[in-house]
């Protein structure tokens, strides 16, 4: 395990948490866990006793409008990783989806690393938050030429930031923003090499209280190149 471990560079401190529960061995379920139907009035409530939001949608749905502080982590193979890196495994948990998805999906992974307190998902979706009268929030996909200027925030792991970044970029690791969020610039771009990633820094960043953020759409050497001219600009 710590040969596996230093091979990940930083890793999530559930992984800490899973070599004791793999010594006690898994709890018995006896019945299929499941994920309750929410009414918006509901996650409200939740919300106020300290609940954590999910977002499992794509991450452009996130981008066009959310729940306010909710967290982006899209379903997808990494899904519990991140949801174990970035939340604890101790308040509960609200999950908005779309109709499409995959619940069995969302319940089996956080399972799988020890979070139970699934309290259920956003019935209706956010249409259903907005109807009844909640506010959304929304994060700005920009192109690289209406990026240039604007302070460019990379949240990729030290070996991939080591290995070709845009000059001037502020480096956070993504699974340390939580802690290091009040060293982010004002009104950050955040990089787009892997969209999920981006998403979820800047619901972090939003929960956080940063305001005028924006995730880089389609992210390429050229946007680099273009972003990177933009810093030197900005300096001169």
């Amino acid at each position: 395990m710590a040969q596996l471990i230093a091979s990940l560079g930083t890793y999530p401190a559930y992984f800490d948490r899973l070599g004791e529960i793999n010594r006690h061995g898994p709890a018995v379920l006896d019945a299929q866990p499941a994920l309750p139907a929410l009414a918006a009035q509901q996650v409200r409530a939740l919300i106020a006793d300290g609940a954590h939001v999910v977002d499992a949608r794509p991450a452009a749905d996130h981008a066009a409008g959310h729940i306010p502080g909710s967290l982006s982590i899209p379903l997808r193979g990494q899904f519990a990783t991140w949801l174990g890196w970035l939340l604890p495994d101790t308040a509960p948990l609200a999950f908005a989806v779309n109709g499409d998805q995959d619940l069995n999906e969302i319940v089996w992974q956080a399972y799988k690393i020890g979070y139970e307190h699934l309290a259920g998902r956003l019935t209706g979706g956010l249409e259903a938050w907005l109807a009844a009268g909640n506010a959304q929030a929304a994060t700005a996909f920009l192109t690289a030429d209406r990026a240039v200027g604007r302070p460019y925030v990379d949240v990729r792991q030290e070996a991939e930031f080591a290995a070709g970044h845009v000059p001037g970029a502020v480096h956070i690791e993504l699974g340390a923003l939580n802690e290091s969020a009040d060293d982010a610039p004002t009104s950050p771009v955040v990089a787009r090499g892997h969209g999920e990633r981006a998403m979820t820094a800047a619901s972090l960043l939003e929960r956080a209280g940063h305001t005028d953020i924006a995730v880089l759409d389609g992210y390429t050497a050229a946007h680099g190149r273009q972003l990177a001219q933009g810093t030197e600009d900005t300096r001169s």
